[in-house]
């Protein structure tokens, strides 16, 4: 009881004390801002003008999907777009905004989360951003790598080049062309592009989310990069997303191509869009994310991540995680792992969700995009 009294009466005491209840003031505070926020549909405008100045991530093109919603901080110099499966909110990539706001956005959209009754997920975050993710309690694990090419570094010269360039040569003397549109496009065009894109698909279904899909809306917002034939039919396009930013970084997104294409049409394909890109001031390009890639390849990785070893060697019934990392690897000269930040919960189950989350497409939350942004030439 002595002891007690002494260390209330000491001067530590209250100094802790003060600490507290500062603690617990600003937390009031930042739950409080937290619920009086709400999700909204996506402002496609709104997000374009925000993502020119703020959209560093080689990923933000997914944003126009129309499968998501968003939700920003109080003064909207922050956001996280996001989309709800069962108890979980799966946010995509790393929060959008100024630097100092990312942080408490991650903060807020948790507290937003509790209330409507969900858990906060971050699928494919960054590892630059891991310690903001840990100091609010996240967990991680690796989900796989996204590849880029060194643009400075690709050639067709020389001996390195010179089964591209023979691919590349042998097309054009058949009288094969190259060349990147932009839009606004045609119905024909479009109708050209949907009849290639059904053609690849093979009655497969589009999958979302996390992943490019055929919509004439979402395509007429890209640059597209092209090949036709003789004739001048459309065989195989690609579109491209990216921005004019300090690191000048372009994307290559959806990617098909008639089932009766020449061999080596994506290749070319591929190379032709590296070269374009080089000569249009590009540094480096995005060639996506390969699932399971690098994760669990040493004795001591978690169990989990052993496992997603094994289905990536294995698992080609399910899906072609190796050959898609064996065909990046073709051109790749980097890779940056890519991670998912996760709370105290089943990971199995979690996983299970944001796999039927990819494979659903969901109904539209935006019935359309205005005709000024469809008519924008280029988006983050």
């Amino acid at each position: 009881m002595v002891g007690f009294m002494l260390v209330i009466y000491s001067p530590l005491f209250y100094v802790l004390l003060a600490f507290v209840m500062m603690l617990g003031c600003m937390g009031f505070v930042m739950m409080r801002k937290g619920h009086n926020q709400v999700e909204e549909e996506i402002n496609c405008d709104e997000l374009m003008l925000f993502l020119k100045q703020y959209g560093n991530q080689t990923n933000t093109h997914l944003f126009f999907l129309q499968d998501k919603k968003i939700y920003w901080t109080e003064e909207r110099d922050a956001c996280v777009v996001y989309r709800r499966i069962w108890n979980k909110l799966v946010v995509l990539g790393d929060p959008i905004g100024k630097e100092e706001a990312l942080p408490k956005i991650v903060y807020e959209f948790q507290v937003f989360a509790e209330r409507e009754k969900c858990v906060p997920i971050f699928y494919q975050v960054n590892r630059e951003y891991m310690d903001m993710y840990h100091q609010v309690g996240f967990r991680f694990v690796k989900l796989g790598e996204e590849g880029y090419v060194n643009l400075s570094d690709f050639s067709l010269t020389g001996k390195k080049g010179a089964k591209l360039r023979t691919s590349k040569n042998k097309l054009e003397r058949l009288g094969y062309q190259f060349q990147v549109l932009e839009p606004p496009y045609t119905n024909a065009f479009l109708l050209e592009m949907k009849e290639v894109s059904d053609s690849w698909l093979n009655n497969r279904k589009e999958k979302g989310f996390s992943v490019g899909s055929f919509d004439n809306t979402y395509v007429s917002l890209f640059p597209v990069a092209i090949i036709q034939n003789s004739q001048g039919k459309l065989i195989a396009f690609a579109t491209l997303a990216g921005q004019q930013n300090a690191d000048n970084v372009i994307g290559i997104d959806l990617m098909r191509s008639v089932e009766a294409s020449p061999n080596g049409t994506m290749d070319v394909l591929f190379a032709s869009i590296f070269q374009w890109s080089k000569e249009n001031g590009y540094s480096s390009c995005s060639l996506g994310f390969s699932p399971l890639a690098g994760v669990g390849e040493y004795k001591y990785a978690r169990k989990y991540e052993r496992l997603a070893r094994y289905i990536y060697l294995h698992g080609h019934f399910l899906y072609k995680f190796r050959g898609l990392r064996e065909y990046k690897g073709k051109f790749a000269h980097d890779w940056e792992p890519k991670y998912l930040a996760y709370k105290r919960s089943s990971f199995f189950i979690t996983m299970m969700q944001i796999i039927l989350l990819i494979h659903s497409k969901s109904k539209h939350l935006n019935k359309r995009i205005p005709l000024y942004t469809q008519l924008k030439r280029r988006i983050g």
